[in-house]
């Protein structure tokens, strides 16, 4: 059940040695104070290595939030469930279309996994889809919410982490502004749980 929270665990370890690695070779116009816009920042400890890190982790997790939301729509047989995969599918997708063009700027590649870690991390997603299609019903149904509520634990942890060290201001912007809408996902997903819970005493 804790997958995609070690899947998190695995993809932060990366940044932060990614960040360290690249401290001492980072050229001149890559400091902490530069952002992507050419604005500065001042009061943070990131690197913009570590912010194009990030990117790429939340484009890619993205992605498979929204491959599983449309499992969820087809496999899902509590309302609440098919709900809530549509809901991953919409916000994702909007998230995406924010995040894109600051990945951009940054010289991200969008859903490439260079470092070991990290593809890891991507093998770990794909059993979980494999996994997902064998389940039906009420099995799908718990296995999927439960996997969304560690997940969505995670990403809070992961945005939190940003909104306070990012280095650039856009990546701090849209952490800030997708920190609220994760945590409604999550308390959303619990309640989910709730109910099927419940509904499975009955």
């Amino acid at each position: 059940m804790k997958r995609m929270m070690q899947l998190s665990a695995a993809l932060v370890m990366a940044v932060a040695v990614s960040a360290c690695a690249g401290d001492d070779a980072r050229p001149m116009d890559e400091t902490p104070g530069a952002t992507g816009t050419g604005g500065a920042v001042t009061g943070t400890t990131g690197t913009m290595e570590a912010d194009r890190e990030f990117v790429e982790e939340q484009l890619a997790l993205g992605n498979t939030e929204i491959e599983l939301g449309r499992m969820a729509q087809e496999r899902g047989t509590h309302p609440d469930v098919k709900e809530f995969g549509a809901m991953m599918v919409r916000e994702h997708q909007a998230a995406a279309e924010e995040l894109r063009p600051i990945g951009s700027q940054l010289g991200t590649a969008a859903g490439a996994l260079g470092t070991e870690a990290r593809e890891e991390a991507r093998e770990e997603l794909t059993e979980l889809r494999e996994e997902l299609a064998q389940l039906t019903g009420r099995d799908f149904d718990r296995k999927y919410i439960e996997e969304m509520i560690d997940d969505h634990e995670a990403g809070i942890r992961d945005l939190e982490s940003r909104v306070e060290n990012a280095a650039n201001a856009d990546v701090r912007t849209w952490a800030s502004r997708t920190l609220p809408k994760m945590r409604q996902h999550l308390e959303r997903a619990k309640s989910i749980k709730d109910a099927l819970d419940n509904a499975g005493d009955s």
